[in-house]
């Protein structure tokens, strides 16, 4: 980072493939021990650096890990007086379950953005903003909310939702309230192509899409990462020039692009790929999986601590 830049006065971090890693990402370079109160070391084959790391389950994604230095790191990061804000694609029950070994932090985005918890208390009036397509949210008063089946919610999302079904598409709407999934690849007679065709619907009905762990979430158009991190900036007084972010996937291209500075562990998707050469601020890390997590957040450390931001205030009024 230049020394013309703005201190940072909040971080943007998704989660998965960015704070926590996944075996199907790292076995080629790291091995898992054994699992003891929940915790386990994985070990790099090469360097045989080692982690003690936390493990999160999940019904869908299979288990994956958080090291203890990311933690650590996390908690130096928001002492120094930075907000530290976590946006992620991931569904309310996988979030809520996977919640208490996370980093502390101010803001939890989930659901690519459509809800959010502001100093552990859940904010109704932020996902309320979508009911416009969503439907009513008001039993969404807990992380992990009783809900109707998708097939019987009323809002364009569950229109949406109910003729995909009827065209053979594999959806996934469990234990979401803003949000269902496509998986195109277990979709029968389905191509990408196809669903390119869907993508274009979806403007027009206030909806919009991004990929995210290699399945395609639909959400409302005013929704997404990048919309959550700018209701946050203006909930701080802060502009995007007082942030950056840590991310590796499709659906948090747009986050980047609105931070313009951001720190990449690793890279899982080619429009990744492709966004990099249009963002000279972008960096990618120069090793993988959770050193590179390490190395994206104490980088970010040592950038706080060469500029000493004033702490950010906590505003604990709704958006």
């Amino acid at each position: 980072m230049g020394e013309d830049e703005k201190a940072i006065k909040v971080v943007f971090s998704d989660i998965d493939g960015t704070l926590v890693h996944y075996p199907k990402d790292f076995d080629r370079y790291a091995e898992v021990g054994e699992v003891v109160n929940g915790k386990v070391f994985i070990r790099y084959k090469e360097t045989g650096e080692s982690r003690e790391c936390r493990v999160l389950e999940s019904m869908t994604g299979g288990r994956a890990y958080i090291s203890e230095r990311t933690i650590a790191l996390v908690d130096k990061i928001r002492a120094e007086g930075v907000m530290f804000v976590l946006i992620t694609g991931a569904r309310s029950s996988t979030y809520d379950n996977r919640r208490p070994n996370l980093p502390k932090v101010d803001f939890e985005v989930f659901e690519n953005g459509g809800r959010c918890i502001r100093n552990g208390e859940i904010d109704m009036q932020w996902t309320k903003r979508y009911e416009n397509v969503i439907g009513d949210s008001s039993r969404a008063t807990t992380v992990t909310p009783q809900l109707q089946d998708a097939s019987e919610r009323v809002g364009p999302l569950w229109d949406l939702y109910r003729r995909l079904s009827k065209e053979g598409w594999a959806l996934d709407a469990r234990d979401y309230v803003t949000n269902f999934r496509v998986d195109v690849t277990k979709s029968t007679d389905k191509t990408e192509e196809d669903f390119e065709k869907i993508k274009d619907e979806l403007k027009a009905l206030n909806l919009a899409t991004s990929f995210n762990l290699g399945k395609a979430d639909i959400y409302p158009s005013t929704s997404g990462k990048a919309n959550a991190a700018s209701s946050v900036l203006g909930v701080l007084g802060l502009t995007p020039e007082d942030s950056i972010s840590m991310f590796d996937d499709d659906n948090d291209v747009e986050l980047g692009a609105l931070t313009g500075r951001a720190f990449l562990p690793g890279v899982t998707h080619p429009s990744v790929t492709a966004a990099l050469k249009k963002n000279p601020g972008w960096e990618v890390m120069p090793i993988e999986g959770f050193l590179g997590t390490e190395e994206a957040l104490e980088r970010i450390l040592k950038a706080v601590k060469s500029t000493s931001p004033q702490p950010a205030e906590k505003v604990l009024t709704a958006v």
